[in-house]
Formats: C-alpha cells, sequence, structure tokens
C-alpha cells in the first residue's frame, strides 16, 4: 500500500511530461505483474481475512494501473475477472474496452488517423493522450499464469528463453468474450467466434500485424477448440506455424495439433 502511495506522490509531482509517461508505463506493468503473482500465491488457499485483503488488494492494483495507463491496460481488469469466475464483471469491462479500441483517433503502434487524434487530443498532456488514445499489445510474463488457457503457450516462449509473450488487445478481448461467453452466454460466444476469426483473417496490418499472426492464429484455434470446431482449429493452429515466429510459441502449437490428431481417432 505504501508503494501505491508512493507512485500516486510522483505521479502528481513537479515531474516532467516524458518522465510521467515513463513513470505511470514502468508503475502500471509492475502492478500488473504483482497483483497476478499474489493472486495465484493466495487463490487457492483457505479464505481467511488475510487472504481476502490480499485478494482485494490485486483487483485495486489492477484498477489502480488502468487509471493512469494506456486503453488496453483495462483487459488486465477483465483477465482477473475471469480468472476470478466473475464472467459478467469480466464482459463489463471488455464492452468498455472494445468501444475504446473502436475510436477512429486511436494509436495502436505506428498506425493513427493524424487528423482525428489531434481533433481529440491535440494539446492534451502526454499522460492524458496515453490514458485516451493509446493502446498497445498485451504483455505477458511468461512466468505467471495469467490465462490457464494460454500456460502452454507461455511455456514454450519460456523454454525459448523470452520472458514475455505478447498478444494484440483486440484479439485478447476476443478471447475473453469468447471465454466468458461460453458459460452464460453460448450464442454470443460464437458471434464472438465469427468476429475474432473475420479480424484474424481479414486485419489489413493495423491491429495484429505481421509480428503477432502466430499468436492470434493460435489464439483463434483455441477458441474454436473450445467451441468444438476440431477442423477449424487445426487449419488455424497450421497458420499459426506458418506465420513469422515472434512469440516462440510453435512447440505449444505442435503439441496442439498432436492433441487434435489423438482426439479424432
Amino acid at each position: 500500500m505504501r508503494y501505491l502511495q508512493k507512485v500516486e506522490q510522483l505521479v502528481g509531482s513537479n515531474l516532467t511530461e516524458y518522465q510521467t509517461v515513463s513513470l505511470q508505463r514502468h508503475a502500471a506493468t509492475t502492478f500488473q505483474c504483482i497483483a497476478f503473482i499474489l493472486h495465484n500465491k493466495h487463490a487457492n488457499r483457505c479464505v481467511n481475512k488475510q487472504v481476502y485483503i490480499v485478494l482485494k488488494m490485486c483487483i485495486y492494483m489492477l484498477k489502480f494501473a488502468a487509471s493512469f495507463g494506456c486503453i488496453s491496460d483495462m483487459l488486465y481488469i477483465a483477465v482477473y475477472y475471469y480468472k476470478t469466475l466473475r464472467y459478467r464483471e469480466a464482459l463489463s469491462v471488455i464492452e468498455t474496452t472494445k468501444i475504446k479500441l473502436a475510436q477512429p483517433f486511436l494509436i495502436v503502434r505506428e498506425n493513427v488517423d493524424s487528423e482525428r487524434y489531434t481533433e481529440a487530443v491535440g494539446g492534451q498532456s502526454l499522460s492524458t493522450k496515453m490514458r485516451h488514445a493509446v493502446a498497445m499489445d498485451i504483455r505477458l510474463n511468461t512466468e505467471i499464469c495469467y490465462i490457464n488457457e494460454l500456460m502452454p503457450e507461455q511455456q514454450s516462449s519460456r523454454k525459448s528463453l523470452l520472458n514475455r509473450m505478447y498478444i494484440p488487445s483486440v484479439i485478447l478481448s476476443q478471447m475473453l468474450e469468447i471465454l466468458c461467453c461460453k458459460y452464460i452466454d453460448p450464442l454470443r460466444a460464437q458471434r464472438a467466434l465469427d468476429e475474432l476469426q473475420f479480424l484474424v483473417r481479414n486485419d489489413p496490418g493495423k491491429f495484429i500485424g505481421v509480428s503477432y499472426g502466430d499468436i492470434s492464429w493460435e489464439i483463434l484455434g483455441i477458441c474454436q477448440q473450445i467451441l468444438l470446431k476440431p477442423r477449424a482449429a487445426l487449419y488455424s493452429y497450421q497458420q499459426s506455424l506458418g506465420q513469422r515466429l515472434q512469440n516462440n510459441i510453435q512447440s505449444a502449437t505442435r503439441q496442439r495439433i498432436n492433441d487434435l490428431a489423438r482426439l479424432a481417432q
């Protein structure tokens, strides 16, 4: 808690704009990692007052990070809600995030409509611009469990000595929507899968880019397999292997292909 208060004081202190944005970015990443480490350490223990306080602190840290981070940082809250089986709360966060990700003035990597961006946030501080007009790829530390369904991919990356795995924010938002709706709204899960499939196959490079085709096709395959579409999943996994190996997830992809082959026997 003292660390949180110290960051709040620093953000409000007399730092330059660039120092403030750098502090916010590093602090958001740190809080996100700490939140999931604490949750994974305490989640399976018997619930008592101390554990309850720790788990409550986890969601507080994620919300605090999102309050001064970029738009995509909201998805870590959705991941946490999904992880703790709070599907409707996760969907609420996902819906808000998707609306913000669809804004015409959004900066995604180098892609931006300069005129609309200037109209929307021109003259604002760098910190404000980051909160309202910037989306980044989601960064998952390969040593921390965020989503069980992605653990094989994280382990594959870690075996390749990568300590981070990157996922386009729009891809993760669609995946989370599918995972949550599988339990409470199967028809919506199918619609979300159709949207994910269209995005992966037709994105002109704005949201996914050539660097993250591997994980994007992989996630499409995972979601297709979860919704009992093994043939489509096999095709997606094969497409994943044909992409630039940015995240080094190919060993997980091959294992998923082998698992599908065994199920088909």
